[in-house]
């Protein structure tokens, strides 16, 4: 049992000599200048801050993203118009020029992506109110071409009798 153990010693001291000699073979032209650690610091802070950005505008994310899938165009309510396009100014706001960096673009896109939202549920309702306009008004028309001919969902079909 003695030897077992030390042949671990062993073992775990060769592992540890032979990690050190391989690490400092590997890093010993590698200088690391403070110029280049303060732009890795810079960069660094620059992720911490959008994150936190992110974080502390979920809520209006959130609160547009909801408010575009609840609101109803048949319903006439401008101030939910309203309160919808204001939230996809704020976000929009929120990618301003002032603010550095390529990922400050995303609130962009996502007020964008919310307003063609916003945008396509009231065009799709409109074309589904037109359509259903017309068929009533096809209908309409079509009972007062053949008087007495029944709209053609309750029609029967004629009787042919043969003599």
């Amino acid at each position: 049992m003695r030897e077992r153990r030390l042949q671990f010693l062993y073992l775990l001291a060769a592992i540890s000599l032979l990690s050190v000699l391989v690490s400092w073979i590997a890093f010993r032209n590698k200088t690391y200048s403070s110029a280049e650690s303060k732009y890795l610091s810079d960069q660094i802070k620059l992720k911490e801050r959008i994150l936190t950005s992110q974080l502390d505008n979920l809520p209006l994310l959130d609160s547009a993203y909801h408010s575009i899938v609840a609101y109803q165009p048949q319903i006439n309510a401008v101030f939910i118009e309203v309160d919808i396009e204001d939230h996809l100014n704020e976000i929009r706001r929120l990618s301003g020029p002032q603010q550095e960096g390529t990922r400050f673009r995303t609130f962009a896109q996502i007020a964008d992506f919310y307003r063609m939202m916003y945008v396509d549920k009231k065009l799709v309702w409109s074309k589904q109110s037109n359509i259903s306009l017309f068929r009533k008004q096809l209908d309409d028309c079509s009972v007062g071409m053949f008087p007495g001919a029944a709209p053609t969902s309750a029609a029967t079909p004629p009787i042919v009798s043969s003599r």
